[in-house]
C-alpha cells in the first residue's frame, strides 16, 4: 500500500483471504500502509495524487472485503449514534470509511461528514444528531490543530463532558490524544469499535 502499486496490493489481499487471515488484520496491515502514504505526503515524496490513489487502492481493497462477505451486519444492535469526519486539512478518508463500516456493522448509526470537518461541523451534527461519540481520523500530522480546535468546541459549547471523543489514523498516539483532550485513540480501526462500544456501555 504505501508503495501504491494496486496490483501487488490486491493480489496480496485475495491471497490472505484464501488462505483465511483475519479480515481485521487486513485492515491494519492497509491501515499501516495509509500511514506510510500520509507521512511521505507530509514529507512531499508524495503529492495530493499520491494520497488519492492511495484512497482508490483501497477502496478496492474492500470491495474486496465485502465480496468475501467477511463483514456481516449484526442483527437487532442499536448502541447509538456516532459522528465520523476527517479534520479541517484532511482529505484522506479511507480509515474513516472503515471505521464506519465497522460501527455500523457492530450496531451503531454512523453520521458521516466526510473529509476536512470544520469544527463547528462536529459540534453542529453531535447536537442536531444527539450523538454521544465523536469519531475522528486522521493521518497527517498537520491537522493536530483542528483536532484540538474541535475539542475546544465542545469545550465552550459545555457539551464536552456528555460527549466522548476518540481519534484515529496513523497519525495519531498518546501525546497526539493528550495534546488535542480527546478520550482515547487509536491506529487499529477495530479498535474505534471496542471504544465506541466501551463508551455506549457507560450511558
Amino acid at each position: 500500500m504505501g508503495d501504491l502499486d494496486d496490483v501487488e496490493v490486491l493480489e496480496l489481499v485475495t491471497r490472505m483471504l484464501a488462505s483465511g487471515v483475519e479480515p481485521l488484520e487486513i485492515v491494519s496491515l492497509c491501515m499501516e500502509g495509509l500511514g506510510i502514504v500520509g507521512r511521505r505526503y507530509e514529507k512531499r515524496e508524495y503529492f495530493l495524487s499520491g494520497l488519492i490513489l492511495s484512497d482508490d487502492i483501497f477502496r478496492q481493497v474492500r470491495k474486496l472485503l465485502d465480496e468475501s462477505q467477511c463483514f456481516k451486519p449484526y442483527a437487532g444492535a442499536d448502541l447509538g449514534k456516532v459522528v465520523l469526519g476527517a479534520p479541517l486539512g484532511d482529505v484522506h478518508d479511507i480509515g474513516k470509511e472503515i471505521v464506519r463500516t465497522l460501527l455500523y456493522y457492530s450496531g451503531f448509526e454512523v453520521i458521516d461528514l466526510g473529509v476536512s470537518v470544520r469544527p463547528s461541523e462536529f459540534l453542529d451534527a453531535t447536537v442536531d444528531s444527539g450523538a454521544r461519540i465523536v469519531g475522528i481520523s486522521t493521518l497527517i500530522t498537520t491537522a493536530y490543530e483542528s483536532l484540538r480546535e474541535t475539542v475546544v468546541a465542545f469545550e465552550r459549547a459545555g457539551l464536552r463532558p456528555g460527549v466522548k471523543i476518540m481519534l484515529g489514523g496513523g497519525a495519531v498516539s498518546q501525546r497526539v490524544c493528550d495534546y488535542a483532550g480527546a478520550d482515547a485513540w487509536s491506529c487499529d480501526a477495530s479498535d474505534a469499535v471496542k471504544f465506541a462500544k466501551s463508551f455506549a456501555e457507560r450511558e
